[in-house]
């Protein structure tokens, strides 16, 4: 898949559906990366925004972007 996934827009759609701030500023340092169910939440969400994506495409964001949140 093409790669659309962006940490902002990860950050949006984590926030609209209730990860708080501080857990997706840490999703974001070294060693983390997005958990799991929220990789599954969030490309859920994505797929019935329109947005393809995969769980792959998680793996392939930047560590530690600076600033987002």
């Amino acid at each position: 898949m093409t790669n659309h996934l962006t940490w902002s827009l990860v950050d949006q759609i984590a926030a609209d559906l209730g990860a708080k701030k501080p857990a997706r500023k840490k999703w974001r340092r070294p060693g983390r990366g997005v958990p799991p169910k929220w990789q599954i939440d969030i490309a859920r969400e994505l797929m019935q925004r329109g947005i393809a994506v995969s769980l792959d495409d998680f793996g392939k964001l930047p560590v530690n972007p600076g600033r987002v949140a």
